[in-house]
């Protein structure tokens, strides 16, 4: 076995341990689902060393101390803070298609942040208003002379109070948008970041001292690694249309699409194979019913699902 085969195996699970250890913890685990975790560990010594490590953790939790975790999720009883921030940050890396403890530092210095298919709309000091896409986190940096936020995943809508004296910076990745007039979006994925124009235009700088590029309304552009795409006219709506509950995708490989379901569902899709990633998908969808997505995919394209656990869908050629 090649050591590709054995990393995906690790990862498989690795998920799947995640997902049956937050359903054991959540308090809604049945008689069943105890036979269903008793025989998947039985299955495979890799799949009891996997929820060990998690169960090791959990072990640890209280140990940590930190008033920030508190604040941070709202969790009333103060016993339980520590766990169930692990529990809410697994729950979080599941459906973000991410191993918990990734997303958690996001989360823990941001100064707002959303999860699974919550949608929040924030108003700063200043007045500007954002509207912070699903599993998302920013943070926010003011002084008399910038009003600077720093997108630290996901997906926010700036609609920019007007202030002569302050610019009013984005910096997402390795570069930053700069507004000079009001309403734009900023999407921050594993791939690259892109922005789109809604009203006025924006400066865009794709690296720390790069030239910048002005993008107007109507328009996008994405980085990644210090270059900048092409200016696109075509994909506002994309970008925006979350905003009105739709999921908007035009002619998108399936690695972004299944990226932006998981911001909406309670469990995570993961593609297997890497001969789909590339795979094209163009349709409206609601976002109430991520689902919706799946049944489009297999319907439409050579890709069947396999469903491990209630938590966790795998996406294999058809």
């Amino acid at each position: 076995m090649t050591q590709s085969s054995n990393s995906t195996i690790r990862q498989i699970a690795r998920d799947t341990a995640l997902a049956w250890f937050v359903r054991m913890n959540s308090g809604d685990a049945t008689a069943d689902d105890q036979q269903e975790l008793a025989a998947w560990l039985a299955a495979d010594p890799l799949h009891g060393a996997e929820y060990k490590i998690l169960a090791d953790v959990w072990a640890d939790a209280d140990r940590i101390r930190d008033p920030r975790l508190v604040q941070a999720i709202q969790y009333a009883p103060r016993g339980f803070v520590n766990r169930r921030l692990f529990l809410g940050g697994a729950t979080l890396g599941i459906a973000g298609g991410i191993i918990a403890w990734n997303g958690l530092p996001d989360i823990l210095a941001s100064d707002h942040y959303t999860g699974i298919s919550e949608v929040k709309m924030i108003t700063l000091a200043d007045g500007s208003v954002v509207n912070l896409d699903a599993d998302s986190a920013l943070s926010v940096d003011y002084s008399s002379s910038l009003r600077w936020v720093t997108l630290q995943r996901g997906r926010a809508f700036f609609t920019v109070a007007k202030d002569s004296q302050r610019p009013f910076t984005v910096d997402a990745g390795e570069g930053s948008t700069t507004a000079l007039g009001t309403q734009f979006v900023v999407h921050l994925t594993d791939e690259y970041v892109t922005i789109a124009v809604q009203e006025s235009a924006v400066s865009v700088v794709p690296e720390r001292g790069a030239a910048h590029t002005r993008i107007e309304a109507g328009e996008s552009v994405s980085y990644r690694e210090g270059r900048l795409s092409d200016i696109q006219t075509e994909t506002l709506a994309a970008e925006t249309g979350w905003l009105w509950g739709k999921l908007i995708f035009e002619d998108q490989p399936l690695r972004r699409v299944i990226a932006d379901v998981n911001r909406y569902r309670s469990g995570t899709i993961r593609i297997t194979d890497r001969s789909l990633l590339d795979l094209r998908v163009s349709g409206i969808f609601d976002i109430r019913n991520p689902d919706g997505v799946l049944n489009a995919i297999t319907e439409t394209l050579p890709v069947r699902t396999i469903r491990l656990t209630r938590y966790l869908i795998l996406l294999r050629p058809a």
